[in-house]
C-alpha cells in the first residue's frame, strides 16, 4: 500500500476533513442518510482560488435544486496532497463519497472506486456518447472507465501583445506552426550591448514533459505501445522534437536554460515574449498582467495539430449503502452535465468536455465577452489522450530529466530519450502492476 501511494502522488504531482452529518452513518465508506431518508455526501476537492470558488458555487447549486441530498464540499489541497489523502483514507476506511483528483483513472486498481458501468447499466438517461472521446480514453485504464472528467485543459501558446507590437509582430497573428515560434521567438529576443539576453522570445511552464509529448504527437511520435509494456518515445520522430527544443535553448538561444519554474513570472513581468501554459491558467495569467495578453493554439508540427488532455476527475467510492450510491451518481451528473460545463468554462480556464460544445450559444458569448477564452475553446476539437498506464508518472519525470540535460548539454536527445526509455521500461517491468477491472 505504501508503494502504491507513492506512485499515485509522483504520478498526479506531474499532471500538479470529512463533512457530514445524520444520525445513522453508513458502513464501507462515508456519507450518512437520516431516518426520513436524506442523503450526506461528504465530497473532497483539489482546486484552490478561482477554480475552487466555481466549485464551490457548483455544490450550492446542487445543493439548491435536490432539497434531500446535501453535499458538504472540503478543500484537500492540490492533486498531489488529495490523492495522498485519499490513498490514507483508503487505509484508514475514512473515505468520502465523491472525489475530483488528478490521476483518478488509477484508482481502479486499489479497490476502492466503483467503475462508471455501474451506474450506466441502470441509468439509460446519461449518454456518453455526447462528451468528447478524448477525455473518457483520459479517464480509463485498462480498459475500464474509472472517472469522468471535470475541469479538463490543454497547452496553449500565450503572448505579450506589447512585445509583439515593439518587435514589429502583428499582436492579432500570432505564429502557427513551430516554424513561426521560432521566427517570432528570434524577434522577441533582446540582448543588451554585451550580448547578454534581456528578454526571451520563448520559454514553457515547469511541465516541461506536458509540451514536448504535445511535440512528439504533432510529428508522430508514440508514447507508449498498445500493450502498455515500452516506452516508444527514442523514435526518430521523438528525438527530432527534443533537438528542436535543444536548438530553441543552446543554438538559436532563443529560450533561457533551465527556468521554466521562473517562466510564468518572467511573462508576467515583461520578460519574456511567449509562454507555453495550460488553458487552466489563462484566468489568473490575464487578471495578474500589466499588458495585453493574446492567446493561440498549440503550434503545429508539419501542419499537424494535436494537444494532450490534463485536468482533473471525478470518481465515486464503493459505499454499502444503495441511496448513498445513487445519490454520488446524482452529484457527478450535475458536475459534468452541460450547464455545469457552461459554468466551470465561464469562471476558469477550464474548457468544456462535449463534442458540440462549440455550437452552444453559452460558449459562444462566452469567447464573444474575452476573446482570450478563443484559443482554448477552439483548441477542444484537438484534445487527445496520452494513454493512462501505471508508469505514466515515472515517464513524465524521465521525459522532465531528458529536457534538462539536453538543455544543460550533458546529453544528445537520443542518448536522453534512450535513458528515459530505459528507466521507465524497467519500472513498468518490476515496480507496477497494471490496474485491474
Amino acid at each position: 500500500m505504501k508503494k502504491s501511494i507513492l506512485i499515485l502522488v509522483i504520478i498526479v504531482l506531474l499532471l500538479s476533513a470529512c463533512g457530514g452529518g445524520g444520525s445513522e452513518t453508513s458502513s464501507g465508506g462515508g456519507g450518512s442518510v437520516d431516518a426520513d431518508g436524506n442523503v450526506t455526501l461528504d465530497f473532497w476537492y483539489a482546486l484552490g482560488g478561482d477554480s475552487g470558488k466555481a466549485i464551490e458555487d457548483l455544490v450550492n447549486q446542487f445543493n439548491e435544486s435536490h432539497p434531500n441530498i446535501k453535499v458538504v464540499g472540503t478543500y484537500q489541497g492540490n492533486y498531489t496532497t488529495a490523492m495522498a489523502k485519499v490513498y490514507s483514507a483508503i487505509t484508514g476506511n475514512t473515505l468520502p463519497n465523491v472525489a475530483q483528483l488528478g490521476a483518478a483513472p488509477l484508482l481502479g486498481s486499489s479497490g476502492a472506486v466503483l467503475p462508471v458501468k455501474d451506474f450506466l447499466a441502470t441509468d439509460t438517461s446519461f449518454d456518453l456518447e455526447k462528451i468528447h472521446p478524448a477525455f473518457l480514453q483520459y479517464n480509463t485504464a485498462a480498459g475500464e472507465l474509472w472517472s469522468l472528467p471535470f475541469n479538463n485543459s490543454v497547452p496553449i501558446l500565450l503572448y505579450n501583445k506589447e512585445l509583439f507590437v515593439a518587435a514589429g509582430l502583428d499582436p492579432e497573428d500570432p505564429p502557427e506552426d513551430i516554424d513561426e515560434l521560432l521566427e517570432y521567438a528570434k524577434a522577441l529576443t533582446v540582448k543588451d550591448s554585451n550580448g547578454v539576453v534581456t528578454q526571451y522570445g520563448l520559454n514553457t511552464k515547469d511541465d516541461t514533459h506536458w509540451y514536448l509529448s504535445t511535440l512528439f504527437l504533432e510529428n508522430g511520435a508514440q508514447i507508449v505501445s498498445e500493450d502498455e509494456s515500452e516506452m516508444l518515445y527514442n523514435s526518430p520522430e521523438a528525438v527530432a522534437m527534443l533537438q528542436t527544443w535543444s536548438d530553441w535553448v543552446n543554438v538559436d538561444q532563443v529560450m533561457p536554460r533551465n527556468q521554466h519554474a521562473e517562466a510564468q513570472s518572467d511573462f508576467l513581468a515583461g520578460k519574456l515574449g511567449m509562454l507555453m501554459g495550460s488553458t487552466s491558467g489563462v484566468s489568473g495569467i490575464q487578471k495578474d498582467a500589466a499588458f495585453r495578453v493574446g492567446s493561440a493554439m498549440f503550434p503545429m508540427v508539419n501542419g499537424v495539430r494535436k494537444v494532450p488532455v490534463g485536468g482533473g476527475s471525478l470518481v465515486i467510492f464503493k459505499n454499502d449503502n444503495e441511496l448513498i450510491r445513487n445519490a454520488s451518481w446524482e452529484f457527478v451528473k450535475f458536475l459534468i452535465s452541460e450547464q455545469s460545463s457552461i459554468y466551470l468554462t465561464s469562471q476558469t480556464g477550464y474548457i468544456p468536455i462535449y463534442k458540440d460544445a462549440l455550437d452552444w450559444p453559452e460558449i459562444e458569448s462566452i469567447i464573444e465577452d474575452n476573446p482570450l477564452r478563443l484559443a482554448a475553446i477552439n483548441s477542444l476539437p484537438y484534445a487527445v489522450a496520452i494513454p493512462v498506464f501505471s508508469a505514466l508518472g515515472n515517464s513524465d519525470l524521465a521525459l522532465q530529466n531528458a529536457i534538462e540535460k539536453v538543455e544543460l548539454g550533458s546529453a544528445d536527445p537520443q542518448t536522453a530519450l534512450d535513458e528515459a526509455k530505459t528507466s521507465v521500461d524497467h519500472a513498468i517491468k518490476t515496480q507496477f502492476s497494471t490496474p485491474s477491472p
